[in-house]
């Protein structure tokens, strides 16, 4: 492979890895540093600017990042196919799309509980502890999508490694 084609490859991988890591980082806040006060903080009168402006935003980036990462992805299961880290790419399939489908079925119809507007606390801490409930999900799906990516990047490490002697 040309020293053209290889620096492409390694860009088109670490572009994997970096979307990784924005979801990992992402999840990982919310799980560990809102979720755990966002029962007993969030009320009627603020919860809509604690949530809504951030999720917008979120799915404006992801909108752009993940048909990007998908396409990254399909050059990794090309270039990777007939080596033994070609499953790699082929988890990311049920890995990238879960977490989509999560948010598509069930996470934007609170969404749009949450932007129509609440009037009883009741629902509200509902409708977090579901929203919550339903991005838990995704977070450990993107962890251990990370953690193979890791590998993925380790184990090439280290046949370079072995490869150089």
């Amino acid at each position: 492979m040309s020293p053209l084609k290889k620096t492409l490859l390694d860009i088109n991988n670490a572009y994997i890895f970096f979307c990784a890591s924005i979801y990992l980082g992402m999840f990982w806040s919310l799980h560990y540093f809102w979720f755990p006060n966002y029962p007993k903080t969030l009320n009627l009168s603020n919860y809509y600017d604690a949530i809504i402006p951030q999720t917008d935003l979120a799915t404006k980036f992801f909108f752009i990042s993940i048909p990007i990462m998908a396409i990254a992805l399909v050059i990794m299961l090309i270039t990777e196919w007939k080596t033994g880290l070609r499953w790699v790419p082929l988890a990311w399939i049920p890995g990238l799309l879960a977490p989509v489908l999560v948010q598509q079925l069930y996470i934007e119809d609170v969404n749009n509980q949450f932007k129509a507007g609440l009037t009883d606390e009741g629902t509200l801490q509902a409708l977090l502890s579901e929203w919550m409930w339903l991005n838990d999900i995704r977070w450990i799906i993107l962890t251990v999508m990370w953690l193979i990516t890791m590998y993925f990047f380790i184990a090439k490490a280290k046949q370079k490694h072995q490869y150089n002697g």
